[in-house]
């Protein structure tokens, strides 16, 4: 199971994703797409939760108990993602992400509005990448 970690400023933040360069990029359509992933890859991921402004604010509207970032181990992408359990099994939804939408708080609070509508809606499910 992956790690779960704290980040308290946007300092912090920056810090974590530059010292954690991806291994291998992807296009940009991917990065518009959310992707389904089974179990034991979205638990493996390291969960970053983010404990500072907006992000407080953004998890507070969204209801959520934060906002979130995980990291791959073995690419060192890192993803939004939630779990979806809207009347079937858990699915779970990852979408990957890179500083500059991590930054925009804007796009944040989009993807996970709605009970993470945006993220749910953009699946595709012939992406495939090396998580």
């Amino acid at each position: 199971m992956g790690e779960n970690k704290i980040i308290n400023s946007f300092e912090e933040l920056i810090n974590t994703l530059s010292e954690n360069e991806c291994s291998i990029e992807l296009n940009e359509y991917s990065y518009k797409k959310t992707i389904y992933v089974e179990h034991n890859i979205f638990e493996n991921l390291i969960k970053y939760e983010l404990d500072f402004e907006p992000y407080l604010s953004i998890a507070k509207e969204c209801l959520l108990q934060s906002v979130q970032i995980m990291k791959s181990v073995s690419t060192n992408r890192f993803y939004i993602g939630i779990v979806n359990l809207g009347g079937h099994r858990p699915v779970y939804e990852i979408k990957p992400i890179r500083l500059k939408e991590i930054l925009n708080q804007y796009y944040i609070k989009k993807m996970f509005e709605n009970y993470a509508q945006e993220l749910d809606w953009g699946i595709d499910i012939n992406e495939k990448y090396e998580i």
